[in-house]
């Protein structure tokens, strides 16, 4: 056994935290977590009991002497001893569980267990889940994703391409996500807050796009939904621009946002009768976007 350790704090100097190889606490024959009961032979290797039963013949399986197999108490006090963090630790676990018991714990201690603790990845296929700032992390690092810094005077312009955008707030326990798709009638634009817990909208945000190449402008405000991801990236959306009105530029559009904090939450939007009120409002949205479209070409 390859091990080191060293006294976890200086009034308790019975406990040690220990670094091992784990397969050391495992049988050497089926390679499952040694439990008590554990045998030994005449010379000391170990077998869990399960094993134990098919060696009627008692030769030892790694020495192949003849031996009479005994209980092995002070084994089965180590491996009753040893604790190993949840795997779920990166998810807002924080138990420590015995060895041998480990995958039995994580069986019943499933991500969305922690789910109220953290955040998912919208991507498709992707299980990744934990704090705001570590899905921050994932999504611009391992997705690629491009990021834009919201500063103190809560208005920036970005340049928004087909797919999402992370929009990060200094400081923080959440960020904002904007996502850009294609839709019947030309770019649909939405965004939520992405927070842990779900709670009513906190933010406002209006949406600017003013185009010169085809002089057409288009605004949009909405009260911004909160949501963990747990579902994917909600439905609905905050801003139409329509087909034709758009250049086809491979650099995105630029919109102005500015997001600001909410004083009040219409009842119609809490009820799903908003704007941005995802997928029942998905129809009623698109008719009060219209009525919110400023067409520069017009006037």
């Amino acid at each position: 056994m390859d091990g080191k350790a060293q006294r976890d704090g200086a009034n308790n100097g019975k406990r040690l935290t220990v670094t091992m190889e784990l397969d050391t606490l495992d049988c050497p024959i089926c390679f499952e977590p040694l439990k008590p009961p554990i045998f030994q032979c005449s010379v000391g290797h170990f077998l869990c009991s399960s094993c134990r039963s098919k060696y009627l013949d008692n030769k030892c399986h790694i020495c192949s002497a003849r031996t009479t197999f005994t209980r092995c108490f002070g084994m089965e006090h180590v491996v009753q001893s040893v604790k190993v963090p949840c795997t779920n630790a990166m998810y807002g676990c924080t138990k420590y569980v015995t060895y041998y018991q480990k995958v039995e714990h994580e069986k019943a201690c499933a991500p969305w267990v922690c789910a109220a603790w953290g955040c998912f990845c919208p991507v498709p296929s992707c299980t990744f889940l934990g704090p705001t700032d570590s899905l921050v992390d994932h999504l611009t690092t391992d997705h690629e994703i491009p990021s834009t810094t919201l500063p103190d005077s809560d208005t920036v312009s970005l340049r928004l391409q087909l797919g999402l955008h992370v929009l990060e707030r200094n400081r923080t326990d959440y960020f904002f996500l904007l996502k850009m798709s294609l839709v019947a009638t030309g770019h649909a634009i939405s965004i939520i807050c992405v927070q842990p817990s779900t709670t009513e909208p906190k933010f406002t945000c209006n949406m600017n796009y003013d185009c010169p190449a085809t002089v057409f402008c288009e605004s949009s405000s909405c009260h911004i939904r909160s949501s963990s991801l747990y579902d994917g990236f909600p439905e609905g959306f905050d801003l139409i621009l329509p087909k034709g009105k758009i250049p086809d530029d491979q650099n995105g559009i630029l919109l102005r946002i500015t997001i600001r904090q909410a004083l009040s939450v219409s009842r119609a939007s809490l009820q799903g009768n908003g704007p941005t009120s995802a997928p029942q409002g998905k129809v009623i949205a698109f008719a009060l976007q219209r009525k919110l479209r400023i067409h520069c070409s017009d006037s």
